[in-house]
């Protein structure tokens, strides 16, 4: 086995270990661990990036965006997540960091902590409530704002919980 393999294995080992699930990588802590430091927050990256037809671009020479995350830091399947996680946030207004943010932290944070996916429904991890419920009980959240707020936070807990 080469020396280059060896290396590789043991710095991925442990990493893998920490954020795998049975399914894949929790996308955002990919992200935050991988992307970040160069790119920033994912939502506000893919909000700069350029759509056409429906597909995102990035204002670089390979121009398309799956290209441009095969040519960065993920590997195999996590480069299609990526791609619709971004694609999602590109069309997601960046309402609950301005709204929820202050109280609750990153919508990804509050997924990890609070919701669950169970039997493919995300729930809170507290008491198995649905979220769109949950958020009608929330204070000052108005009842036309739940379906934006309950989908949004539903897509972050797939991402973050991979089944």
């Amino acid at each position: 086995m080469s020396r280059w393999i060896v290396w590789w294995a043991a710095v991925l080992s442990p990493w893998a270990a920490v954020t795998a699930t049975a399914a894949g990588l929790d996308l955002h802590w990919l992200w935050d661990d991988r992307c970040a430091e160069c790119h920033g927050h994912s939502g506000d990256f893919a909000r700069r990036l350029v759509r056409v037809d429906g597909e995102l671009r990035v204002r670089h020479p390979v121009g398309d965006m799956r290209e441009f995350l095969r040519h960065h830091y993920p590997v195999g399947r996590e480069v299609d997540a990526l791609y619709q996680m971004l694609k999602a946030q590109a069309a997601t207004l960046p309402r609950f960091k301005t709204e929820c943010a202050p109280c609750h932290g990153s919508a990804a944070a509050l997924a990890r902590a609070r919701l669950v996916v169970h039997g493919g429904e995300v729930v809170s991890a507290v008491d198995g409530t649905a979220v769109a419920p949950l958020l009608r009980r929330h204070f000052g959240i108005a009842a036309g704002d739940v379906p934006f707020f309950s989908a949004q936070l539903e897509r972050v807990a797939r991402e973050v919980h991979r089944e």
